[in-house]
């Protein structure tokens, strides 16, 4: 099975779970801090088009639909997409487009989109260099990204070359954050795929700057504490990890996310 194909295969095993967890965060506070996340640096959709890259089970897609944005939504996953679309339906989202895509390779005409998003994807891919290429190429010029990333590659291989157990790598309890647990065969078949992606081995969010400059995004903002407030409890308290060291994500699932925003010369007013 070639690499983007052990990938493809991994997120479709998890679309079930997947789904009903963010349809958890959908009805909770995460719903809330997540519009506000975005809507500080795009107030409002009105009048704009929004690709979500990576929708998974269509978060995102239904959060830029509330803000009033056009809303089309891919991923590579077919399992994927159809508990987007499940979830669509059942939350009564009628006109957001859900299109089976790969995030390297989009088939949309160039400047098509005024705004692109994704969370947890470009560590994922063999190619992010040119995922990034292929969404500068579909964003208008004055259009912004906003990628929500993480090392997440590096810890899933320091777990497996210290020899952490299952149990270690299930760090999380369900009751600190919505989130998905794994079995030992997909996190197993994860850090595999983990060890052979080359963004893996880079150092973020730096690369993703310099990446984003050579494509034409002029003005970049990177937020290496965005961890703080996507991961809180009701009260708002931030939530550490339980295998944390002195403080700070060690491993995997653990790993700080951070955000690059960046705006492809003067933003569409």
């Amino acid at each position: 099975m070639e690499l983007q194909e052990k990938i493809n295969d991994y997120w479709s095993k998890r679309a079930d779970e997947f789904g009903e967890c963010r349809l958890k965060d959908l009805e909770g506070f995460q719903r809330k801090i997540w519009t506000d996340i975005i809507s500080e640096l795009v107030p409002s959709g009105k009048g704009l088009r929004a690709l979500d890259i990576g929708t998974g089970a269509g978060f995102y897609a239904f959060l830029l639909y509330d803000l009033g944005f056009e809303v089309t939504a891919v991923d590579y996953s077919q399992n994927m997409i159809d508990n987007a679309i499940k979830n669509s339906e059942k939350l009564g989202y009628k006109h957001i487009k859900f299109i089976k895509m790969n995030a390297q390779d989009l088939k949309f005409q160039d400047e098509s989109f005024d705004l692109i998003i994704s969370r947890n994807v470009t560590w994922t891919l063999p190619d992010p260099k040119k995922a990034y290429e292929e969404w500068c190429r579909v964003l208008v010029p004055g259009g912004k990204i906003m990628n929500f990333d993480a090392n997440y590659g590096q810890g899933f291989k320091l777990a497996e070359e210290t020899g952490q157990s299952y149990k270690e790598m299930q760090n999380w309890s369900q009751s600190t954050y919505n989130r998905t647990l794994q079995s030992e065969e997909l996190i197993r078949q994860r850090n595999d795929f983990a060890k052979q992606l080359y963004i893996c081995d880079i150092i973020r969010p730096q690369w993703d700057v310099d990446i984003l400059l050579q494509n034409g995004i002029s003005k970049i903002i990177i937020d290496t504490e965005i961890s703080s407030r996507v991961y809180v409890d009701m009260q708002g308290r931030e939530v550490e990890a339980n295998n944390s060291n002195n403080g700070k994500r060690k491993f995997g699932s653990d790993s700080n996310m951070f955000m690059v925003y960046g705006i492809k010369g003067r933003w569409k007013e």
